[in-house]
């Protein structure tokens, strides 16, 4: 008798933020990666970002109107805000099973009244789904404690990075953008540093830019390119300005993941920087994982899951002092560890995605 070929799956995929954000990159990658292993994947192309989380209030109506056309076994949401739910309810009420995926505790990177209802935004919606994936194994306690989830429904789909893009190959000049261009063709001779992230209340370049300053007194050349943009880009510029360092800091503005890379494959080291903050232990860092990827000497903030990661890559304690020190030591290593391009092999999407796969192949025939 010969083998049975696993039931491919019609599967939709939303991001509940907009264009440019980690949230949006982690769902278009999720849904390419179930393309690869043979599944028909209507992946929705999110919204631009806009100021005032406007974007995700159009979205809500956006995400309503193609589901009304699109009929799927599987609809699987980005992090679980109001703004897929209309969504997702169409497709649930057509038989999908539904899928949110929880990425960080998001409400945790606000304060006061505004955690409170960002908390309160986000809280119905897992327990409500099919499947609760999380990428890190400190998401666990949360979503059971605090989203009341099933232990039943969580599913780990860990976070993977695009091989076909980051790694170690020669850079193409033609894929840098134009602030990275400039600074490839400088006169000058001191060092690149790139900090790559998506400009906005998660990220933590205020300290890292506090480091560079401290690096700068070592070596005055060096320059910092900022790679990525945000609704906080203009807020460090102005801060780059106050600290005296905006003329070594270069920002690229939104870029797209070729420009990404080639932003990495240009640098002298890649540096990723999280505070010592409790919301920072619940992250999976995509931008450490791509600089792995890309060959990078990496330096980074010893939070969270980076101890996972510490035979790849050179880690410093969680403060801008230990952090600009660790900096000039990578620079004087030769190459990065040779531990990370064996790390890069585990981290494919196609490996990431398959404890989901498999659940959802064994939910739909149920």
């Amino acid at each position: 008798m010969k083998p049975t070929t696993p039931k491919s799956l019609i599967i939709l995929v939303l991001s509940a933020k907009g264009g440019g954000t980690g949230c949006a990159l982690r769902a278009r990658y999720i849904a390419e990666a179930f393309e690869k292993r043979g599944h028909q994947v209507h992946f929705i192309k999110p919204i631009p970002s806009l100021p005032l989380w406007f974007d995700m209030v159009l979205s809500a109506f956006y995400y309503f109107w193609i589901s009304l056309w699109v009929k799927s076994d599987v609809a699987i949401a980005i992090k679980p805000y109001p703004t897929v739910v209309p969504g997702l309810f169409v497709q649930k009420c057509k038989g999908a099973k539904v899928t949110i995926d929880v990425d960080d505790l998001d409400y945790d990177y606000s304060h006061g009244w505004f955690r409170a209802l960002h908390k309160w935004l986000q809280e119905p919606w897992p327990k409500w789904a099919d499947l609760v994936t999380y990428h890190n194994p400190h998401l666990r306690e949360p979503l059971q404690k605090v989203f009341k989830v099933p232990a039943k429904k969580l599913v780990c789909l860990p976070q993977g990075v695009d091989g076909g893009l980051f790694h170690p190959g020669p850079l193409k000049m033609d894929d840098l953008p134009r602030a990275g261009a400039a600074l490839k063709n400088r006169n000058g001779k001191g060092p690149i540093l790139t900090f790559t992230a998506h400009l906005s209340v998660a990220c933590d370049l205020e300290p890292l830019m506090e480091s560079f300053k401290l690096i700068q007194r070592s070596l005055p050349g060096v320059q910092l390119l900022v790679a990525g943009g945000g609704p906080d880009e203009g807020r460090f510029k102005r801060l780059a300005l106050d600290m005296g360092i905006a003329p070594a800091v270069h920002f690229t503005g939104y870029l797209t993941p070729r420009q990404v890379a080639a932003c990495l494959k240009l640098s002298d080291a890649a540096l990723v920087y999280y505070k010592d903050s409790s919301v920072n232990q619940y992250r999976a860092s995509m931008k450490l994982r791509e600089a792995i990827a890309c060959g990078c000497r990496v330096v980074a903030a010893d939070v969270g899951e980076t101890i996972l990661f510490k035979k790849a890559l050179f880690p410093s304690p969680p403060n801008p002092a230990a952090f600009s020190k660790a900096v000039l030591r990578a620079l004087k290593a030769r190459k990065s560890p040779r531990e990370a391009a064996l790390l890069v092999k585990t981290l494919d999407w196609t490996r990431c995605i398959q404890d989901l796969e498999e659940r959802l192949r064994q939910l739909c025939v149920t």
